[in-house]
């Protein structure tokens, strides 16, 4: 079972190879191949696999108040959309999640208020405005 945190959620759909450091780069690769075959994945509400890398780094942002709040956020924004509120402890399989429905409302900035404050946003931007052209994620594939 992958063990993430909510806004990560949101990460994985614009994934595309590119991240803090080469390890946590092969590190979210490795997951999201375990994404794309369907491994369940349970919510966490502190640093979970994606971060492992970067989690005890110096200037790591893994356990500030304001990731929390993303986590929050992206949470509340997925439940509104998926018509399934998505608690700390719920599990989810990544074939009812990472959905051309769900790339559309992301790409439309109707779940992006997760991604307040953070670097990649304009990376992730482009990203959907391209289709997810480029993402190791793909949607419903």
């Amino acid at each position: 079972m992958i063990k993430i945190r909510g806004h990560h959620l949101l990460c994985a759909l614009t994934f595309a190879g590119r991240g803090y450091s080469r390890q946590f780069e092969r590190d979210f690769n490795a997951i999201t191949k375990r994404m794309r075959a369907n491994e369940m994945m349970q919510i966490i509400d502190r640093p979970d696999e994606i971060c492992q890398s970067v989690k005890d780094c110096d200037g790591s942002h893994c356990y500030e108040p304001r990731i929390d709040q993303r986590d929050q956020l992206a949470l509340a924004d997925i439940s509104a959309l998926i018509g399934r509120k998505l608690n700390v402890g719920d599990e989810i399989a990544p074939a009812e999640l990472f959905t051309d429905k769900v790339r559309a409302a992301f790409r439309d900035n109707q779940i992006r208020r997760g991604c307040f404050d953070c670097q990649w946003r304009d990376f992730c931007d482009q990203i959907a405005a391209d289709g997810f052209q480029n993402t190791l994620l793909l949607a419903d594939k």
